[in-house]
């Protein structure tokens, strides 16, 4: 089966749990509110996405021993759920409007709220309106439950104690190393001087430790030997961290459909490996538009197209790609050593060249 294929294939089995999953939570809450929110969760985590956490565990399960690959199904939307919990409180902490171009949870919740009741301002130490409080409260709460609903995939799943022990640290794991690279990410974007060693740390946690996490999971479950662990483990790393990269490069690609406003990156000040070196090797007029942006929540269109060239014609971009690109390099060569099946060999290195060429 072509790469294109088992994505699609898996994508659909993905899907049909996590419906099956949501609907028996709606299904069993006991009062129209709770109801609301679950179908708000629903809606958020199967919005239209590749799903490549949940196809990667069980593309991993099976590359250790294919067989009773069923077995995975109902526990590969974990690390979906996570993704989406770490997803909702992102997008609280960005102020973005906008995931998978629709509306973010906390806007949701603030529309919820106008609709239902009168709004009021006030001078708050955090908010100034109700409707405010209210959103960001109720999406920060939604965050946690679908953390929280993520374990709970793995606790009501047929595996056993020793298993359910398993998956729940390697998942634990990685949302604990999430957090701490979004920690790094809000430091790197105030006055520090940061630096690509900062950038590296920041993007092994909030995005590689996630995807590690995803495929390790798949293969512990399936009995794979502490090298083998080891070994995937030193390959989704650094596919990871090409996967950020492109990421970054996206969100200064009008072309590409990351679903939020183009350069909000840049507004935001995010310190990406691509606006590092472009202040590190760019002109002084270079320096100045990308200045002009970074961190201006204000800055025009016609200003961040001055950044965009700025930071192409710093040379930064041919950098990034070629950073890139070593570090698929270097996860190949570690999953030569992993001992897979053949299908799950092709499968991960074809996965490697698409977690840093995608396009949306």
């Amino acid at each position: 089966m072509e790469f294109a294929q088992i994505l699609d294939r898996y994508q659909v089995i993905v899907n049909i749990e996590l419906e099956k999953f949501f609907k028996r939570r709606i299904d069993d809450a006991n009062d129209y509110f709770l109801k609301e929110s679950y179908i708000y969760l629903k809606e958020f985590v199967l919005r239209p996405g590749k799903r490549i956490r949940p196809i990667a565990s069980i593309m991993s399960y099976k590359s250790i021993k294919d067989k009773n690959e069923e077995c995975i199904y109902p526990i590969s939307i974990a690390p979906e759920l996570l993704h989406a919990s770490s997803l909702v409180h992102d997008d609280i902490m960005d102020e973005d409007v906008l995931r998978r171009s629709k509306k973010t949870m906390h806007r949701t919740f603030e529309e919820y709220f106008k609709k239902k009741f009168k709004d009021k301002i006030y001078k708050g130490s955090i908010f100034g309106s109700h409707s405010k409080r209210f959103s960001v409260s109720m999406a920060i709460i939604q965050g946690n439950l679908l953390y929280s609903l993520s374990f709970s995939s793995v606790l009501e799943s047929k595996l056993d104690d020793n298993a359910k022990n398993v998956a729940l640290k390697i998942l634990n794991d990685g949302y604990s190393k999430t957090n701490i690279g979004q920690m790094y990410d809000l430091n790197m974007a105030t006055g520090i001087k940061a630096d690509q060693k900062m950038y590296v740390s920041m993007a092994m946690g909030k995005t590689a430790s996630p995807l590690s996490a995803a495929i390790l999971l798949g293969a512990a479950l399936n009995e794979a030997s502490a090298f083998q662990l080891e070994c995937l483990e030193r390959y989704a790393m650094p596919v990871g961290l090409a996967f950020q990269i492109q990421d970054d490069i996206m969100d200064i690609s009008e072309s590409m459909a990351k679903g939020r406003h183009f350069g909000s990156d840049l507004k935001r000040g995010n310190k990406t490996l691509i606006v590092l070196k472009a202040l590190q090797h760019g002109n002084k007029k270079q320096r100045r538009d990308i200045y002009a942006v970074l961190g201006n929540g204000m800055a025009t269109d016609s200003q961040i197209e001055k950044a965009k060239r700025a930071v192409g014609e710093s040379g930064s971009l041919d950098y990034a790609y070629d950073y890139a690109k070593n570090c698929i390099n270097e996860a190949k060569l570690h999953l030569k050593k992993a001992n897979l099946s053949k299908e799950g060999y092709r499968f991960f290195s074809r996965f490697a060249d698409y977690m840093a060429d995608r396009k949306a």
